[in-house]
């Protein structure tokens, strides 16, 4: 019976100890911010890239994934791929971006930085779109923000002048069922929204009138 109790005794013993020398894991630690994520500029149609892991540090040493969203997506979209954040440039105009860390755990820790989208000088294009093959010529009104340096498409004639609002021209030529009729300069190459193009005659290739639905025209990049 004592022999019992000694090794009931001695089994304790060797507990106690082993439980008293077990480390509980240290508590997991969320990212945290390094410094702040400096406002950025990019010019639009730009892309411009920013590496999110020189702004977020974890001091478990846990590897991180990152992402980003944008405050505004008329001015600038965001994508991020492993930890480089792609900033894309829409329209002139400012916008915040919140840049997130997370560990494996889920925890995280955030920054917030502004963006500065500049516009950039350029051509656009009024683009022709009909579902006739014969159209000949084509009178137009297009609205918005003043132009410059208007041009022809190759193979087509050109006339403009000052128009309500805008530009009025008239077209003649071949005219494909989908292409330019002509491009022009402006400011902001970003700012193709801002114009809008109103088909008011269409001709046949002989030209005969014809039903001004039967094309549209559309302002592209």
């Amino acid at each position: 019976m004592k022999r019992v109790a000694l090794m009931l005794s001695a089994v304790a013993v060797v507990a106690v100890v082993y439980s008293c020398g077990e480390a509980e894991p240290p508590a997991n630690r969320p990212p945290r911010a390094v410094g702040s994520i400096p406002a950025q500029e990019v010019i639009a149609l730009d892309t411009i890239q920013v590496d999110l892991s020189q702004y977020f540090a974890d001091d478990d040493g846990d590897q991180l994934t990152y992402g980003a969203t944008p405050g505004s997506l008329t001015v600038l979209t965001v994508s991020v791929g492993g930890s480089i954040l792609y900033i894309r440039g829409r329209s002139r105009g400012g916008s915040t971006i919140t840049a997130t860390a997370w560990d494996p755990d889920g925890q995280s820790a955030t920054q917030r930085f502004d963006v500065t989208v500049r516009g950039a000088p350029g051509f656009l294009a009024v683009e022709f779109r009909s579902e006739a093959e014969d159209i000949g010529a084509a009178v137009l009104r297009l609205e918005g923000p003043p132009v410059d340096s208007i041009r022809a498409a190759a193979g087509l004639t050109l006339y403009h002048a000052p128009g309500e609002g805008g530009v009025r021209t008239f077209v003649a030529g071949t005219i494909p069922t989908r292409g330019p009729l002509f491009r022009f300069w402006v400011e902001d190459a970003s700012t193709t929204r801002e114009y809008r193009g109103i088909l008011e005659q269409v001709a046949g290739t002989d030209y005969r009138q014809q039903p001004v639905d039967v094309a549209s025209i559309v302002v592209v990049k």
